[in-house]
Order: C-alpha cells, then sequence, then structure tokens
C-alpha cells in the first residue's frame, strides 16, 4: 500500500480550493479576484518548493492582464494548473 504525506495532501487541497476560486471568479467575470487567487497560488507553491505549480500558476497570471479581459488560452491554462495539484504515487 502507498503512504501518503498528509501535509502533502492538505497544502495541495488548498491549492485546488484556490484554484477553483480563480476559475469561479472567471466564470463570474471578477478578474481581479481570479488574479488575486492566482498570485496566492504562485506565492503558496513557491513557499511549497512546488515549481510545476508556480509555473502554471504564472501561465493563469500572463492570461489574466489588468485592466482586460483574459486572453486567448486561459482555460487551457486553467487546466494544466489543475493537473500539476495532482499527487503522484
Amino acid at each position: 500500500m502507498a503512504t501518503v504525506d498528509t501535509d502533502t495532501v492538505l497544502s495541495r487541497a488548498r491549492l485546488a480550493l484556490d484554484a477553483a476560486a480563480v476559475g469561479h471568479a472567471m466564470l463570474e467575470g471578477d478578474t481581479e479576484e481570479a488574479r488575486f487567487r492566482a498570485h496566492l497560488i504562485r506565492t503558496q507553491a513557491l513557499e511549497l518548493e512546488l515549481d510545476g505549480v508556480a509555473h502554471a500558476a504564472l501561465r493563469v497570471i500572463a492570461l489574466l492582464p489588468p485592466n482586460e479581459r483574459p486572453i486567448r488560452g486561459i482555460g487551457i491554462a486553467m487546466l494544466h494548473l489543475c493537473d500539476t495539484l495532482q499527487i503522484e504515487r
């Protein structure tokens, strides 16, 4: 049976909740909240040394420019971000 680190699972769960909040904010048209949550994900990922997650969050941030609508490709960037939050066994 595989052993999973509880702290890792909880950290990634918190990041996943924030990623869901990014998606929800975009659907609501609240790009300011989406940017805030994406920055939060990136900061937390860097602190946890989750470089792949941090890079994926940066891609989302880049596609959510200030004072503009999301740029084409934001959906794929969000999917990539969510994929990076999977726990490898």
